[in-house]
Parts: C-alpha cells; structure tokens; sequence
C-alpha cells in the first residue's frame, strides 16, 4: 500500500444538491482509491455550461495490486 497526494477538478452539475455533494466527491475519489483526506480548496462557476469546478486535494490510499495508473512510477 501507499499513499499519494493528486489534486483533481470535478464537474459539480447545478441539479446536484449541496447535502449530496460529499457522497458526489466521495464516489469520484474512490474511482483512483481510498480517500484518507481530502477538501476543497476552490469553486468555479461556469453558467454558460451550467456546471460548477470544484477543486480538490486529496491523500488517497492506494492498495498496489488494484492501482488505476494515477502516477505509473508508483508501480
């Protein structure tokens, strides 16, 4: 196992509420491993698309064997 620090820009769709938005990031996040910590460090709004940009850093757990090929010097 190791850990790694990724930063990451999710699309954040206005339909989605902000009571849903910690389960929206925590599904994202496991997409590359498990989240140990993480937060949002900025929110872009984009009208004309009708999305939002969240900004997140994250520590994620990385189990060797299942790694998605986040960094490839790691495997």
């Amino acid at each position: 196992m190791n850990l790694e620090f990724i930063e990451l820009d999710l699309d954040w769709p206005y339909e989605l509420s902000v009571l849903d938005l910690k389960n929206y990031i925590l599904s994202k996040l496991r997409e590359y491993g498990e989240p140990l910590r993480w937060a949002i460090t900025s929110v872009t709004s984009h009208s004309e698309k009708k999305i939002q940009i969240i900004s997140v850093e994250v520590l994620l757990i990385i189990n060797k064997d299942k790694v998605k090929g986040i960094n490839p010097e790691l495997n």
